[in-house]
C-alpha cells in the first residue's frame, strides 16, 4: 500500500512539474489578420501580426511568455511581409512586392521594441529567395532575369551594389546560410544545367560583402554534390556536408537526386579528404517503409551486393545546418517529393480552363501574393532545380491541368560522423507523408549535453525522438497540445508551426478556431511552451 501511495505521489508530482513549465497563450484574431512567431533564444519570442492594409504590431514576450513591450508600426500601402532575419542582436523584417525594386526593411530592437526603417530600390523584376542580415549589412538573394542576384546593402552608409557572382555558365543560388559565430555568410551556387559541366560552389561573403573564400565541388566519374553545408572550424580550415547523386540525373527531365551522404574537409579551399556514404548502407534509412517494403528494398540491396553493384537510389533531401558535437558532426536531412493536383479544363466543368489560361500560374490555388506570408518567397529557392517541383523542365513544361500542390515528407534522417567524416550511427524518424505548401525544415533539434532532441508538429500532435551520446533511442513519444479552458474544441487549425526555443524548451504556434458549450466560438492564434525531455 506505501509503495502505491509512493508512485500516486511521483506522477502527481512529474504531472504538476509538467504542468508548471508548459504556457499557453492566445492572441484574438479577427478577419484576415495574420500572425507570425520569430522565437529569439533566451531573450523570449517576437510576434508580428498584420493588423491593417499598411500597420503591423509587434509583441515581445520573455522565455515565460509574458508580454514586455508592443509597438505598432507601418510600412507603405501594397508591400507584403517576405520574410526575416535575426543576426544575434537585432531583428530584421523584409518588405516587398512580387517583382519589385522597392524593399523595405524594419529593423526591430528586441530589448526595447525601437523600430528602424530602411527603403532600398534596386533592381528591377528581382525574384526573391533568400534573405540574411549580418550587423549592419543585408544580402538578398534572388533571380533576374534567370540569372542569380545577390544585392548588398550597408545600412549605416545607406548603399546598395551586386556582389560578383564570378560564376560561369547557367547558375542557381541554391541556399544562403548566417554564420554568427565566425561572422560570415555562406552562399552555395549550383552551376551549370548538365552532368559535363556541373559544380557546386560555396562562396563565404564578410558583413561588407567581400569575398572569404570559395569552394568548388566537382563530379566524380559516377557522382556529384548535389547539396551543401557548412562550418567553419577554424581560419583556414572548413567541414562541408551534403547529399550526393548520380551524376546523370543533371539535366534530367526529373531533376536531380541523392544517393547518400558526403563529408568533405578542405584547408583554404583546397580539399583534403572526402567520404562518401550510400543510404544503401545506412541501418535505419528504409525504416519509414512498412514491413514488407523494407524487406523487398533490403533484398534488393543484397542483390545488387552480391553482383558488386549498389542499389540506385532516388531521394530528394533537404539538409539542416551542420551541428557540431565535440568534434563529432550532427547531420539532419529531410527526404520529400512534390505533389500535383489535376484541373478539369473543359468547358463542361472544372475552372473552364483558369480563364483561358490567361491568368494561369504554377502557384495557383496555393499562394496569395497579396496575403502577407503567402506569397511565392519560401519555396526554399524556388529557383534552384534540386529543390524545385519542377525539376530542369520549369513548370511551362506542365499543361495547365497540372498543378503543383505542396510539398510530402516521407521521412527524415539522422547521422552522427567523426571527426574524419566516418559514419558512426544513424537514425530516421517517419514523418508519415506530411503535407506542407512550402518547403520547409519539418525536422526541429536541440542538443542538450549528448542528448539530440527532435521533434515535429503532426496536427495537434508533438512527436518527439530522443538520441543518447552512444546513438541509442527509444521510442518516439506523442504529447497532445491542449487548451487551457475546460470545454474547449478545436474546430480548426492551421498554420501550425514547431521551432526550438531555448534550453530543453521548444515553441508551438498557429492559428486554431476553438468552440467552447458555455463561452461560444473563439478564433486565436495561440503560443505554447513545450518542455522536451528524455
Amino acid at each position: 500500500m506505501k509503495s502505491i501511495r509512493l508512485v500516486i505521489l511521483f506522477a502527481m508530482c512529474t504531472l504538476t512539474s509538467f504542468a508548471q513549465e508548459t504556457k499557453r497563450i492566445e492572441i484574438q484574431q479577427s478577419g484576415q489578420l495574420e500572425s507570425f512567431s520569430i522565437p529569439l533564444g533566451e531573450k523570449g519570442v517576437i510576434v508580428l501580426t498584420h493588423v491593417g492594409k499598411t500597420e503591423f504590431l509587434l509583441r515581445k514576450f520573455n522565455t515565460n511568455l509574458d508580454q514586455v513591450w508592443s509597438n505598432k508600426g507601418s510600412v507603405e500601402g501594397n508591400l507584403d511581409y517576405v520574410t526575416h532575419c535575426y543576426d544575434g542582436s537585432r531583428l530584421h523584417l523584409l518588405f516587398s512586392r512580387f517583382k519589385s525594386n522597392n524593399y523595405y526593411i524594419v529593423r526591430v530592437n528586441p530589448q526595447d521594441g525601437k523600430i528602424e526603417k530602411f527603403q532600398i530600390f534596386s533592381v528591377e523584376k528581382m525574384e526573391i529567395s533568400n534573405f540574411k542580415a549580418l550587423n549592419q549589412s543585408l544580402f538578398i538573394g534572388g533571380v533576374v532575369n534567370n540569372t542569380p542576384v545577390i544585392l548588398f546593402t550597408n545600412l549605416s552608409e545607406k548603399r546598395t551594389r551586386i556582389l560578383p557572382a564570378v560564376v560561369n555558365g547557367q547558375a542557381e543560388i541554391q541556399s544562403m546560410d548566417l554564420d554568427t559565430i565566425h561572422q560570415q555568410i555562406n552562399v552555395v551556387y549550383s552551376v551549370g544545367k548538365k552532368a559535363k559541366n556541373y559544380q557546386l560552389l560555396l562562396k563565404s561573403f564578410d558583413e561588407d560583402g567581400n569575398q572569404l573564400g570559395q569552394i568548388s565541388m566537382n563530379p566524380t566519374e559516377q557522382y556529384a554534390q548535389m547539396n551543401a553545408k557548412s562550418t567553419q572550424l577554424n581560419d583556414s580550415l572548413q567541414v562541408v556536408v551534403g547529399t550526393y547523386g548520380h551524376k546523370n540525373t543533371i539535366g534530367s527531365s526529373k531533376g536531380p537526386s541523392s544517393q547518400g551522404l558526403y563529408f568533405s574537409s578542405y584547408l583554404d579551399g583546397e580539399l583534403q579528404d572526402s567520404k562518401f556514404h550510400s543510404f544503401t548502407q545506412f541501418d535505419n534509412f528504409f525504416n519509414f517503409l512498412g514491413e514488407k517494403q523494407k524487406s523487398k528494398q533490403e533484398k534488393k540491396i543484397k542483390s545488387k551486393e552480391e553482383k558488386g553493384e549498389e542499389l540506385r537510389l532516388d531521394y530528394r533531401l533537404l539538409m539542416h545546418e551542420i551541428r557540431k558535437k565535440g568534434d563529432h558532426y550532427i547531420v539532419v536531412a529531410e527526404a520529400f517529393y512534390p505533389d500535383y493536383k489535376y484541373i478539369n479544363n473543359s468547358p463542361f466543368g472544372g475552372t473552364m480552363g483558369l480563364l483561358a489560361g490567361g491568368l494561369y500560374s504554377p502557384w495557383n490555388m496555393l499562394y496569395n501574393p497579396y496575403r502577407w506570408g503567402y506569397g511565392n518567397y519560401g519555396l526554399y529557392s524556388p529557383f534552384s532545380s534540386y529543390y524545385s517541383p519542377w525539376g530542369y523542365r520549369g513548370f511551362n513544361s506542365f499543361s495547365n491541368s497540372q498543378q503543383f500542390d505542396g510539398w510530402i515528407y516521407t521521412h527524415a534522417v539522422i547521422a552522427e560522423l567523426d571527426e574524419k567524416g566516418n559514419l558512426v550511427w544513424d537514425h530516421s524518424i517517419d514523418l508519415n507523408n506530411i503535407k506542407e505548401d512550402k518547403l520547409i525544415q519539418k525536422i526541429k533539434t536541440s542538443l542538450q549535453g549528448d542528448v539530440l532532441t527532435l521533434s515535429y508538429q503532426r496536427g495537434n500532435s508533438i512527436i518527439s525522438k530522443y538520441i543518447t551520446a552512444e546513438g541509442q533511442s527509444g521510442d518516439e513519444k506523442v504529447q497532445e497540445l491542449s487548451t487551457d479552458n475546460e470545454g474547449d474544441r478545436i474546430r480548426r487549425q492551421e498554420k501550425s508551426d514547431l521551432n526550438y526555443w531555448f534550453s530543453n524548451h521548444f515553441l508551438a504556434s498557429g492559428n486554431q478556431t476553438i468552440n467552447n458549450s458555455e463561452e461560444g466560438r473563439r478564433s486565436v492564434y495561440f503560443l505554447t511552451k513545450i518542455p522536451l525531455n528524455p
